[in-house]
């Protein structure tokens, strides 16, 4: 019993290491780049992502590196979370950036000064730069801890 309880996890441990890392959001943090492994786009009621993944068209294929198929860029001020821009994935492998005042139109009850703020989002938000951790305090997209 013990050989099988162990043969399981070994098999679960290779199957781990062998995944492929999703590619993060980024965050801008005083003028410094960090990765940001939760995306707060995901986190949006039902019918605004819906809306979000229609303005990146048809998508057919999916990619093990991001299964979401984008990358958000954000930045991060005492007075919030703002959305700089999305890049989404297309067929071809390519990046491409979405039409933020596209975006605009779809998540307009966020919109706060010509930007999008993350108001949908609250709670604890990990970020990370190499070996540096660090963890944002949200409340209604409002950042506590910067």
């Amino acid at each position: 019993m013990k050989k099988a309880i162990l043969t399981a996890i070994l098999a679960l441990s290779c199957i781990a290491a062998f995944s492929t890392e999703q590619i993060h959001d980024k965050v801008i943090v005083d003028g410094e780049t960090w990765e940001m492994p939760a995306s707060p786009l995901l986190s949006l009621e039902s019918k605004e992502y819906e809306a979000f993944k229609e303005l990146m068209g048809e998508r057919n294929f999916v990619s093990t590196a991001n299964y979401r198929g984008y990358v958000a860029t954000w930045h991060a001020t005492k007075k919030g979370l703002y959305l700089d821009k999305v890049e989404f994935l297309q067929s071809n492998g390519q990046m491409k950036e979405m039409d933020m005042n596209k975006l605009m139109k779809v998540l307009k009850k966020h919109k706060h000064k010509g930007m999008i703020r993350a108001e949908w989002v609250s709670g604890l938000v990990k970020i990370r730069k190499g070996n540096d951790n660090w963890t944002l305090q949200l409340k209604k997209g409002r950042i506590k801890n910067l």
